[in-house]
């Protein structure tokens, strides 16, 4: 038979380690703590403030772009004469292409990549549809 193995516990300290930082001197008043707090409590609420106002701006642009998408809706049906269907697929490539270059950009603040710069010329173009060329080759 394989014998056990016993495990044997050291004596565990039940004494708390408070860093040093945190000790309460009686040398500091209780005024500096006092006013240390009213600052927190003043900045807590300047941020609260701030964060309302962030708040309210989001709503105004998000009401102001569901306007504009409206408008351009109507005027493209209405004015221009696009058919819904149309209209839906030219809707769809745009979101494609919207959700392709925000993942570039991302990639690109990730990897801290430098963005086309006109030195190095224009960043290459995808083949047209029209293009002479491959009618040739």
């Amino acid at each position: 038979m394989k014998k056990k193995k016993r495990i044997k516990f050291g004596r565990v300290s039940l004494k708390s380690k408070r860093p040093k930082n945190l000790v309460f001197n009686p040398s500091d008043s209780v005024l500096t703590y006092h006013n240390e707090i009213m600052k927190l409590k003043k900045n807590t609420q300047h941020l609260a403030e701030a964060l309302e106002k962030t708040g309210e701006k989001l709503q105004d642009m998000e009401i102001h772009v569901n306007l504009l998408t409206r408008l351009l809706t109507t005027l493209c049906i209405e004015k221009f004469g696009m058919r819904i269907g149309v209209l839906k697929r030219l809707i769809k490539r745009i979101e494609k292409e919207a959700i392709r270059d925000s993942q570039i950009l991302h990639l690109e603040e990730l990897y801290k990549l430098p963005t086309h710069s006109d030195k190095k010329g224009p960043p290459p173009q995808p083949p047209s549809k029209n293009d002479p060329w491959e009618e040739i080759s």
